[in-house]
């Protein structure tokens, strides 16, 4: 026979589990850090920042190269001269999904890309 206090406890866990065992923020990102691209893990840093206090540096690292990587595709598009740059469809919808969530990027960069960058 369970006690009262196994019970209990075994009411807690399902009612935890039925609500889903969403894993902690910092795991989300070690998990989007290794599988994921710069741009996923900017674009979640972002989004969650004021859960990924304790992780700053690792998200200012990541928007850092997330940035460094739009300039590099951008001043492509200079070398080229008036050829527009080509991109991977994938790659360039993480890029403007990271432009339109990180605003003061997407300020800087959102009329340059647009105006030097194909999708395919």
């Amino acid at each position: 026979m369970k006690t009262f206090i196994q019970q209990f406890v075994l009411l807690l866990l399902s009612f935890w589990m039925a609500l889903g065992c969403k894993p902690s923020y910092t795991k989300q990102l070690d998990k989007i850090l290794e599988e994921g691209t710069i741009y996923q893990s900017a674009i979640f840093c972002e989004q969650n920042k004021v859960h990924l206090k304790e992780r700053e540096l690792e998200c200012i690292e990541v928007t850092k190269k997330a940035k460094e990587e739009i300039d590099s595709i951008i001043n492509r598009r200079l070398d080229l001269g008036i050829a527009p740059v080509i991109i991977e469809k994938s790659k360039g919808k993480e890029i403007e999904e990271f432009l339109k969530v990180h605003t003061q990027m997407g300020i800087r960069y959102w009329e340059i890309w647009k105006s030097s960058v194909i999708l395919e």
